[in-house]
This record gives C-alpha cells, sequence and structure tokens, in this order.
C-alpha cells in the first residue's frame, strides 16, 4: 500500500499550512483525485474553499497537478520534478478554486509517474480560507 501522510502544521482563522509526504509502493499505480484538503471537513473554522497562496514540493521521479473539485475537477497548477520546488502565488491572490457552482472546496493531487516503487515526495501548501 501507498503510504500518504497528511499533516495540518497550521489551521488559523483565515489560513491553513498542510504537509503532505507521498511514497509509492510500486503497486497501486498513479492516484487520481486524491483530496489533500477538504476545507469543510479538514480545518477550523470550516471553509467554503481555498485559495493557495504558496507552494514548497520536492518530487522523485513523478509530477503532480492541483485542482479543485467540481463535476469535471478544475485543474490549476502542475508541479514538475524538473522545475523549481517554490511557487509563490501572493503576488495575484493566489491560485483560487474558480471550478464553479457544483465545486466542493475540495483540493485533488493527480500523479502522473508516481506507480513505481521509489517514487517519493513532499508538498506545503498554504492556503487562504475562503468563507
Amino acid at each position: 500500500m501507498s503510504q500518504i501522510v497528511k499533516t495540518l502544521l497550521s489551521d488559523g482563522p483565515s489560513k491553513s499550512i498542510l504537509s503532505v509526504y507521498l511514497q509509492s509502493d510500486g503497486v497501486e499505480g498513479e492516484l487520481t483525485n486524491y483530496i489533500l484538503l477538504d476545507p469543510k471537513v479538514d480545518l477550523t473554522p470550516t471553509a467554503k474553499q481555498l485559495t493557495v497562496l504558496q507552494i514548497w514540493y520536492s518530487f522523485s521521479w513523478f509530477d503532480a497537478l492541483l485542482s479543485f473539485d467540481d463535476v469535471s475537477p478544475y485543474p490549476s497548477w502542475m508541479l514538475t520534478r524538473d522545475t523549481g520546488n517554490y511557487h509563490d502565488f501572493r503576488y495575484f491572490g493566489g491560485l483560487k478554486d474558480r471550478s464553479g457552482i457544483d465545486s466542493t472546496g475540495k483540493l485533488f493531487l493527480t500523479t502522473t509517474g508516481f506507480a513505481p516503487i521509489g517514487s517519493t515526495g513532499t508538498i506545503i501548501i498554504e492556503d487562504k480560507k475562503d468563507f
């Protein structure tokens, strides 16, 4: 079984910081629309939606796509293994959940290349809570 360890590092009144460790077992395959964060369940106070402010990440042998939940998940940002591992979106207000009226506010992760054993990664995401 692949190992996914989610740790809420901070859960303040307007922002949260989530750390996620990923390790493939080489059997289960890719993650598809894995729920990284559900603002209505994981956060206090609960939020309707999230805005991603900053991301730090390091991936070994895989890429990942962040999406917001909707009838069809709304792609937001590609995290690639061969580029810089820090992105600051605060200058323009962050990556907002623009998925539509059927949005649940959940932040998804979908991987490409995660299936082989030895694929590991860490993500730290700072979110703003939208009420």
